[in-house]
C-alpha cells in the first residue's frame, strides 16, 4: 500500500516528476488522508479542493457512492493473505493504542475466523476482484507490481489520466530500486516465511482452497 500511495502523489502532484517531489512519509500522509480516519474528519475532506485523493480499506459495498457512478478513480491493491497477514501482526504489535500481545499463531486464528479490523479478509478482497472490471476501478495485485514494476508505473500513469513518458518512467524505477524505504524485508513478496511455522503453514494451505472457492482469484507466494 505504501508504496502505491507514494506513487499515486508523485503522479498526481508532480506529473511523475522525481526530482521535483516531496515523498517524505509527512508529506504523503497530508497528501493522501484517510476516508474513513477520525482525523482529519469527514467534513474537513468533503471540503478538499478536486481533485483530492484518499485511500481507504473499505469494501466496494462501503464506499461512497460515487465510486460506483463512476465519478472517481480507485486503485485497489490485493496482497497475498500470508503476507498481508504477517503486515497486520507487525502492525499490531507496533502501533501504541493496540499493542496486541498475542503470539503470531494466536493471530493467524484471529485472521482467519474474521476477528479483526475490517472483517473478512477473503471476502474483502473478493468483493474487488468481483468489480475489476468496472470501468473506474484499477485492480492491482502487489506480486504483479513486484514482478512488473516498470509495466505497473505506466498503467499506473495512464489510468489516473496523466501518463509518463519514457524517462520519467525510467526515472522513478531507478528510484525505487535504489530507495531504502522501498526494499525492506516486510515489503518483499514471501515475507510469511519469517512468521509462519511449518505447523501453522500446513493449516493454513488445508483451509486456503475453501476461502477463495467461489473466485478465480489466485495470488503468488513467492517470487
Amino acid at each position: 500500500g505504501g508504496w502505491i500511495q507514494d506513487m499515486v502523489h508523485l503522479i498526481h502532484s508532480e506529473g511523475g516528476d522525481i526530482l521535483k517531489a516531496d515523498l517524505s512519509l509527512e508529506a504523503v500522509e497530508d497528501a493522501i488522508p484517510f476516508l474513513e480516519g477520525p482525523s482529519p474528519g469527514l467534513e474537513t475532506l468533503k471540503n478538499l479542493p478536486s481533485p483530492r485523493c484518499f485511500k481507504s480499506h473499505l469494501p466496494f459495498r462501503l464506499l461512497p457512492r460515487g465510486v460506483q457512478d463512476k465519478q472517481c478513480k480507485v486503485i485497489y491493491v490485493a496482497r497475498n493473505p500470508k503476507d498481508v497477514m504477517c503486515s497486520f501482526y507487525d502492525f499490531h504489535r507496533t502501533v501504541q493504542i493496540i499493542h496486541y500481545k498475542g503470539t503470531f499463531q494466536q493471530f493467524y486464528y484471529r485472521f482467519m475466523n474474521s476477528k479483526l479490523g475490517y472483517g473478512c479478509y477473503f471476502s474483502h478482497v473478493k468483493s474487488w476482484w468481483n468489480q475489476r472490471t468496472h470501468p473506474s476501478v484499477f485492480f492491482l495485485k502487489y506480486e504483479d507490481m513486484h514482478k512488473e514494476f516498470k509495466k505497473t508505473v505506466i498503467k499506473m500513469g495512464e489510468f489516473l489520466g496523466q501518463p509518463l513518458t519514457s524517462d520519467k518512467v525510467l526515472d522513478v524505477c531507478a528510484y525505487w530500486d535504489e530507495e531504502a524505504k522501498y526494499n525492506r524485508k516486510e515489503d518483499r513478496v514471501g515475507y510469511w516465511k519469517y512468521h509462519f511455522t511449518i505447523h501453522i503453514n500446513e493449516k493454513f494451505e488445508k483451509l486456503y482452497p475453501d476461502k477463495l472457492k467461489d473466485s478465480d482469484l489466485t495470488f503468488d507466494f513467492d517470487l
